[in-house]
């Protein structure tokens, strides 16, 4: 069985789909499956029940913006009442305005959402894998870069020696941005589970104010895998994403 996790939005979808792909093994979403070998996906904190884990990881500013997409703007993968359900419960006067709800609605995923639905923060849920010898932990900004040698490193780590690279190039077609959405990375449709395929996006949205709220809940977190080299790194704007 390959385990694979990540806090949601952080791109473990997408290389459960390659590698499940590339090995022509199940795929069951988060289902354990039975007597077949097979990928599983999940964001729940680390485990020893597992032999081997691969732990995406994304920068939790960009995670934070494309979460507000997913919970209050909506997509095809989540029903609508489940949508109006979150913009009730958040009260934000127009649930559009993402750069003016932004601050509270890190504040939101950081306290309330935790308790009542016995979820994690980003930075605990990152602590919880980081030191551990058997995860591998891949960057969603390194897939966006250099999608081959991610999945390369994963099949190594995952014991797979003989690499068929024709297959390989193949598996990253099919599932590449451009592939599955029909539109190039950067080009955005808010409505859409696969929004903008970037990383980066979260200086469109972030406020000082935004900044703030994020230190004081991850910004240790963020310096210790490395999106920033100091705590004094603040909104600079009219700066774009990175494309894929």
């Amino acid at each position: 069985m390959i385990h694979v996790v990540e806090y949601p939005k952080s791109g473990g979808t997408w290389l459960t789909q390659l590698l499940s792909d590339y090995l022509g093994i199940y795929y069951p979403r988060n289902v354990v499956p039975k007597f077949k070998r097979s990928v599983i996906h999940g964001h729940y904190e680390y485990s020893k029940a597992f032999n081997k884990t691969i732990c995406v990881i994304r920068d939790g500013r960009d995670i934070a913006v494309s979460y507000y997409h997913h919970m209050l703007i909506g997509n095809e993968k989540i029903p609508k009442r489940i949508t109006e359900e979150n913009r009730k419960k958040l009260g934000f006067k127009n649930p559009e305005d993402v750069k003016t709800n932004l601050p509270e609605f890190i504040r939101y995923l950081n306290e309330d959402y935790t308790k009542r639905f016995n979820r994690h923060r980003w930075s605990d849920f990152i602590e919880s894998y980081a030191k551990e010898e058997d995860v591998l932990l891949v960057k969603y900004e390194d897939m966006l870069a250099d999608t081959k040698s991610v999945l390369l490193k994963c099949l190594q780590f995952l014991g797979e020696t003989e690499i068929d690279n024709e297959k390989l190039e193949q598996t990253i077609r099919k599932y590449s941005f451009r592939n599955q959405t029909k539109r190039e990375a950067g080009e955005e449709n808010k409505k859409s589970f696969l929004r903008k395929g970037i990383s980066g996006d979260w200086k469109n949205y972030f406020t000082p104010e935004a900044v703030k709220v994020f230190k004081q809940y991850s910004g240790e977190c963020l310096l210790e895998l490395g999106y920033e080299s100091s705590s004094d790194w603040e909104v600079q704007q009219n700066q774009t994403g990175i494309d894929g």
